[in-house]
């Protein structure tokens, strides 16, 4: 086994029979797939819900990526954030506004009214989720149906999810990302 900082990162041949189905044929998967197969149980049930909101619905890649990327710049995660600055830049989301979701500015005029009204569920959902102001809900109401905003609304969960544990267990960045960022 590899070791992460906190925890061992568990290679595929460690790793239960129940997960082993989430690594790749070739053995390989994200270092917090590593982390969390320390957990196989958790894993289990996890990786389905996890492939629900992060896979395209009605809802495309791009605007999920806008909110992977905010949730994680908003919730601080040295893992997440510059993993998913790769992702986006990739999916062709604009330099400048890559920079902007990943540093935590408001981002105003750098994004349609669709796009900033995520990037504004974000930045709620992260400092006050309790506080959302209907303003901000119907502004989503106009872009968004109601079960699309549920699902974005879980998509920032999970993603907080996957930023306390990156951010716990100090998972290191995957080679991959290191080799983009270089």
């Amino acid at each position: 086994m590899s070791e992460a900082t906190r925890v061992p990162l568990v290679e595929r041949d460690q790793a239960g029979l129940l997960i082993r189905g989430v690594y790749g044929d070739d053995g390989s998967a994200s270092n917090i797939t590593k982390t969390l197969a320390n957990s196989p149980d958790t894993l289990a049930k996890l990786a389905p819900l996890l492939g629900q909101v992060m896979n395209p619905t009605t809802i495309d890649a791009e605007i999920k990526e806008l909110v992977v990327l905010r949730v994680s710049a908003m919730n601080h995660c040295s893992y997440c954030v510059p993993t998913h600055e790769v992702v986006a830049r990739r999916m062709g989301i604009e330099d400048d506004q890559v920079a902007c979701l990943a540093s935590g500015d408001s981002g105003s005029g750098l994004f349609d009214d669709r796009s900033q009204a995520v990037v504004d569920l974000c930045d709620q959902l992260v400092a006050d989720a309790g506080g959302m102001p209907d303003e901000l809900m119907d502004r989503l109401r106009t872009h968004f149906e109601e079960h699309e905003i549920v699902e974005l609304t879980v998509l920032a969960g999970a993603i907080t999810l996957l930023n306390y544990v990156a951010s716990a267990f100090d998972v290191p960045l995957d080679a991959k990302t290191l080799a983009a960022t270089a």
